[in-house]
């Protein structure tokens, strides 16, 4: 099969090609004869004219041709591949001016109505997160089926070198299973670790992946699943979610796991019940949250009015709580408020929370 000579390419000659070099080799010219053979040796190199008598072909040592074509076609493909090499530079290069250009032409919010697909979302956009990931927790401690769902996914991403810190609210300092995940991944013996920090104030759910990409609770669609969310992709409005997120990360306190002690140092959290108050105590603080007198919650519970009120006065140091409003305000932010006293046993079984 002839070469396509245009390109420059060696390739293999013709059979025409080899006939006329050997025609040309033993003094004669095929020029007329076999014009395209004696020309695709010209193009290749195997044959010169000679100038300066009859302008007659004239064959040239084939070895010594194909060592000087090598040498070309060695340093084409060596620019070739430096070429290559500079590609994913340029790429990276162009990329960064794409994505400014996108800032100012928007993105998009879109609704997700379907947790499953919610949950399907995260754990894309997460697994695939390559240096950052912004976690803000307000819903209370998470339960371990959904700590255990997310352990593998944020620890391959702390092994790829991802940073990851959770901002939650300051009650999971007193649920031993949040508290646990939180020290096992902040105390992480090898490769990084997650960071995480705890806030008294209340703050919306966000996750904010390589601060481009942000999911937000639903603030819109009324009548709404609670765990359907926004994704959102709009670079203005990521950008103003991460400058929230980093606010309110200055304003929390670093948390490394520890649970808070109680009382006379005991830490209760790190019991089997992980609570702090007793059966009555929270009776007599859901009668407080509803207003009703004191005279009436004591003959509910059969107890004297001065009874109780020295049960509100260790409640109020318990919680380290200076007045009544004070101790609702601090009870309202306590994982025992979730706490279903109609289960039995002491009121030990939790109210079942939504994975968050």
């Amino acid at each position: 099969m002839a070469i396509d000579s245009g390109s420059g390419d060696i390739g293999f000659l013709s059979e025409d090609a080899v006939r006329a070099y050997a025609l040309i080799t033993a003094g004669g010219d095929p020029t007329r004869e076999m014009p395209e053979a004696v020309a695709e040796l010209e193009r290749l190199g195997f044959v010169v004219r000679d100038l300066r008598e009859t302008n007659r072909p004239v064959s040239l040592e084939p070895g010594e041709v194909i060592r000087r074509r090598l040498d070309i076609e060695l340093q084409n493909a060596q620019d070739c591949i430096t070429r290559m090499r500079a590609l994913p530079q340029a790429a990276e290069a162009l990329s960064d001016a794409y994505e400014r250009s996108r800032l100012h032409a928007g993105g998009r919010s879109e609704f997700i109505p379907d947790p499953t697909v919610v949950n399907a979302r995260l754990q894309n956009v997460v697994g695939g997160a390559q240096f950052e990931i912004l976690a803000a927790q307000p819903n209370g401690p998470r339960t371990p089926q959904a700590l255990a769902a997310c352990r593998g996914r944020d620890t391959a991403a702390l092994d790829r070198g991802v940073a990851l810190r959770t901002l939650y609210r300051a009650t999971v300092r007193d649920n031993s299973v949040t508290a646990e995940h939180a020290r096992a991944m902040a105390n992480r013996c090898e490769g990084r670790s997650a960071e995480f920090r705890t806030l008294e104030e209340p703050f919306e759910r966000v996750i904010v992946v390589d601060r481009r990409t942000a999911f937000i609770s639903n603030q819109v669609v009324p009548g709404a699943h609670e765990n359907a969310a926004w994704q959102i992709t709009d670079g203005a409005f990521v950008s103003y979610v991460v400058a929230e997120f980093e606010a309110r990360w200055r304003r929390a306190d670093l948390w490394h796991g520890q649970t808070r002690t109680r009382g006379h140092g005991v830490d209760t959290v790190s019991s089997a019940t992980g609570l702090r108050t007793t059966h009555r105590q929270r009776e007599i603080l859901r009668d407080i949250v509803a207003g009703r007198a004191q005279q009436t919650t004591a003959q509910r519970l059969g107890i004297s009015l001065r009874t109780l009120q020295g049960e509100i006065a260790e409640l109020k140091s318990l919680f380290d709580a200076p007045s009544v409003p004070a101790l609702i305000y601090k009870w309202a932010l306590s994982p025992d408020r979730l706490v279903d006293d109609s289960a039995g046993d002491d009121g030990l079984k939790p109210v079942t929370q939504t994975a968050a």
